[in-house]
């Protein structure tokens, strides 16, 4: 008998199209992952009765379900399909503007770390579709110097109809009518409330066993970025039902596993209360959907799994230097967080970037010792960005370069 090698043990699985009913068996995807505790639950119960030998005479099983966390590296392309399945949204393909929007051209201006590109013509770059927050490329620019193949990613952090505030600075350049373009890259998801599940199968050949759950749901994510590790990632998943299998795999020749670069901290930035930061040490992030799911009489499974509220918390670590982020908590004070997460490679790197326009710290905490820097917690919640210009009207904006 073999004993099942955990390294050589897979993860695949594919989308549903009706909730618990498993696609067919072609088309899957292999999982990257680091570590996997899903799982097939049975609810028990016990007898509650008094028998004259003081001993439990039955216990009985009810409800099955699956549960568990399937642990992973963030990377780009990886986590798509389940990022879509926890925002519930549909992943939009990015906009973009040339001379054809801006006939007359754009001008680059400059001043400390950040530029404005400044377009002249009949188009609107509000309208064109692009908000406060997106991570733009820039091509055909007469200095070379401010394409995305030297300068690499930039992000927007003020807009209106025709001016276009970025970070990092730019070259200034005087007009420049032919031969330009300005694009969001990738694609990018908003909180929706399209319902989504998946089938999910672990493969564990060696010991002949393969375990699929079907009408599985994305209840949860938690995001771990530090300065000095890769950003990873904790996917919770709640599944209606189970099949243990011994004989084969349900997936047949899935998909191999993306090859894209793992994301870290080093590679990226973060903007925090209007600023571009250089102090933060840490960053979690934790979205929810508060699923939930209730047993029936007559059967053995749940008629569904219940979406909750969507919430979407965090904390932000960061060095101590002075009292603005204590400030923000002490007043209350409404601000934004956008962190892009990139991997390693020549520019443009691929990259991930989440983008909260409107969070309230909800403490203020740090611990003062003999040794290092002072450094602060501040835990956050994140809120709903009302309806205002050259905004997305969401709680979060994820962007994916892929």
């Amino acid at each position: 008998m073999a004993v099942q090698n955990s390294a050589q043990a897979t993860i695949a699985y594919k989308v549903e199209g009706t909730l618990n009913t498993p696609p067919g068996a072609s088309g899957a995807q292999l999982l990257r992952r680091t570590t996997s505790s899903l799982n097939p639950v049975k609810d028990s119960f016990a007898s509650g009765e008094v028998r004259s030998d003081q001993q439990i005479y039955d216990v009985r099983h009810g409800m099955r379900s699956a549960r568990g966390q399937i642990s992973g590296e963030l990377s780009t392309a990886t986590y798509d399909e389940f990022l879509q399945a926890l925002l519930r949204g549909t992943w939009a393909v990015g906009v973009s503007t040339s001379p054809a929007d801006f006939a007359t051209g754009v001008t680059i201006a400059t001043s400390g770390s950040t530029s404005t590109l400044t377009f002249a013509g009949a188009g609107n770059l509000i309208t064109k579709g692009f908000r406060v927050g997106d991570i733009i490329r820039l091509a055909g620019m007469t200095n070379p110097l401010n394409n995305a193949t030297s300068i690499g990613n930039l992000r927007i952090v003020g807009l209106t109809s025709t001016v276009m505030t970025v970070y990092p600075a730019l070259t200034a350049t005087a007009q420049q009518a032919a031969g330009w373009t300005v694009t969001v890259p990738g694609s990018k998801l908003t909180y929706g409330t399209t319902k989504r599940s998946f089938t999910i199968e672990q493969q564990m050949a060696d010991a002949s066993v393969w375990e699929a759950y079907s009408g599985c749901r994305i209840g949860g994510m938690t995001l771990n970025a530090g300065p000095s590790g890769m950003t990873t990632v904790d996917w919770d998943i709640m599944g209606m039902s189970f099949n243990i299998g011994t004989s084969s795999a349900y997936f047949t020749s899935p998909t191999a596993e993306t090859t894209t670069g793992v994301l870290s901290g080093v590679d990226g930035f973060i903007r925090l209360n209007g600023v571009e930061q250089g102090v933060v040490t840490g960053l979690q992030l934790n979205l929810t959907d508060n699923l939930s799911m209730t047993p029936v009489i007559g059967s053995t499974f749940a008629p569904d799994i219940f979406y909750g509220r969507s919430v979407a918390t965090g904390s932000v670590s960061a060095y101590l230097q002075d009292a603005t982020l204590a400030n923000a908590f002490i007043n209350e004070s409404e601000i934004d967080l956008v962190a892009v997460l990139e991997a390693s490679g020549p520019n443009p790197q691929e990259f991930l970037a989440f983008n909260f326009q409107r969070i309230k710290f909800t403490s203020y905490t740090k611990q003062i010792t003999g040794d290092g820097g002072i450094i602060a917690q501040f835990p956050f919640q994140a809120l709903l960005k009302p309806a205002a210009s050259g905004y997305d009207q969401t709680t979060l904006t994820i962007q994916r370069s892929n």
